[in-house]
């Protein structure tokens, strides 16, 4: 079933509830189970779970093109999860649009939304976050419409005397993912540049020894490939070593999630005479592929999950799961937060000790890319000198007690579900998600709501 504003009855007499993005369960005179566990009365569901009475038997689909989309406002991990399900699905252009302004502060968001209602439209998903940033999922829309929206915005802006600074990231262009797309947003909104070969900071010895060997890869004639999980580091191994061999010689990275010939054309051309970096090599047409790994007039490198070149020259470099460097959270951490003060012009931050140590444990910074977005949130979202744990992630509803024996049963069997499949998995977070259907964002939130994070190596 799909879920939909408002109550739906089930066949057997239940009741699905479903409103901002929470939904509970009521069983009715029919027994009930949620994963296998036995409930009566009421109790909170997520998306992915199944609920099983008579002979019927319910999965809770999110159903991305039937909910609501009207521009009301949304908690920051509904919006995320409702960006994670659109990039998943993958048929539609959207854009990410990220706004900063004083306007937005002080509860005044509902009030410029309300003033921009008719340039806003109904294809907008509004979500407040920290202390005056706005978040805008404009679905299944043009540039001039988010051009149109944008100057709405800002015009509603001005009664209460602020403009509004912008960052936008389109889907497929900018990336495939929410984390991609979201990362690509905030950099546009801040300023934020990309670093360059001394300003790359790690803290780990096995990572120390790879970027001490850059000069002897920077020097040999074959392309390279970057292997590794996803938002690990690849792209920024690839900058610093083909920067440390041309410093002054362009570094095109094309990101796009799906092949457009026109704008790989555009990026084939800009790389001449420099470098170019692909992030999705299984994009390509097998003609394009073989041309971009045999290419002379760029130096080709490209982020693999794997080796998949088939038969195409190329030095392969393997970079490690952030998991197996723990050193490097801290140090990672530290250099963003001093970026974003930096761009924000106000004087430096510190992270508390405790936000330090849940950084080191938390399940949802299993990637550099997903450490680098929790920590500029928290930066945004702290109003002193301090990142303080509570500024890592915007609150979320807490639960009625009614059913919370029954609630930790359900917890449990999540738990052992969850577990099992990334074990099944090797702790590859996008394939155990692959594997249960859902969402990798889903997933991730689940492991950190769980408690879950892969085991060191020993």
């Amino acid at each position: 079933m799909t879920l939909r504003a408002g109550a739906t009855v089930l066949a057997t007499g239940g009741t699905v509830h479903w409103e901002d993005g929470l939904a509970e369960f009521k069983a009715g005179a029919v027994s009930a189970t949620v994963n296998e566990v036995e409930v009566h009365g009421l109790t909170a569901l997520r998306l992915g779970d199944v609920i099983s009475q008579g002979e019927y038997l319910y999965l809770l689909l999110p159903g991305p093109r039937t909910q609501d989309t009207s521009p009301r406002l949304l908690d920051h991990f509904i919006w995320t999860t409702r960006l994670d399900e659109e990039a998943t699905a993958g048929e539609r252009h959207f854009a990410v649009l990220l706004g900063r302004s004083g306007a937005f502060a002080s509860g005044h968001l509902a009030q410029v939304l309300h003033a921009s209602r008719e340039g806003l439209g109904t294809r907008t998903l509004v979500a407040p976050f920290g202390r005056d940033l706005a978040e805008f999922l404009v679905v299944g829309a043009d540039s001039s419409y988010l051009e149109a929206l944008r100057e709405a915005l800002s015009v509603a802006a001005t009664v209460h005397g602020e403009t509004i600074r912008w960052g936008a990231a389109w889907f497929p262009s900018d990336g495939a993912t929410g984390e991609e797309l979201w990362a690509a947003a905030v950099d546009r909104l801040l300023g934020l540049e990309v670093p360059g070969p001394s300003d790359l900071v790690w803290g780990d010895p096995c990572m120390t020894r790879l970027l001490a060997l850059s000069d002897r890869w920077s020097g040999r004639s074959a392309s390279l490939s970057v292997v590794g999980e996803e938002g690990v580091g690849r792209e920024s191994i690839a900058r610093y070593i083909r920067l440390r061999g041309a410093p002054n010689a362009p570094f095109i990275v094309h990101r796009a999630s799906r092949f457009d010939r026109q704008r790989w054309a555009e990026d084939v051309a800009r790389a001449a005479g420099g470098a170019l970096h692909l992030r999705r090599p299984e994009i390509l047409m097998p003609e394009e592929r073989g041309a971009f790994w045999g290419a002379t007039a760029f130096r080709a490198s490209a982020g693999e999950r794997y080796s998949s070149r088939a038969g195409f020259a190329a030095d392969e470099l393997v970079v490690p799961a952030l998991a197996d460097r723990p050193s490097d959270v801290g140090t990672i951490a530290e250099s963003v937060l001093h970026a974003v003060d930096s761009r924000l012009a106000r004087r430096r931050s510190i992270l508390r000790v405790e936000t330090r140590t849940l950084l080191l444990r938390q399940p949802g910074t299993e990637n550099v890319r997903s450490l680098r977005n929790l920590v500029i949130r928290g930066a945004l979202a702290a109003s002193g000198a301090e990142v303080r744990p509570e500024h890592l992630e915007m609150p979320h509803r807490i639960p009625a007690e009614g059913s919370q024996g029954v609630r930790a049963r359900v917890r449990e069997v999540e738990r052992r579900t969850i577990e099992s499949a990334l074990e099944e998995a090797g702790w590859n977070v996008a394939e155990a998600a692959r594997q249960m259907d859902l969402p990798r964002r889903t997933l991730v939130y689940r492991m950190a709501r769980l408690g879950l994070r892969r085991p060191r190596r020993g």
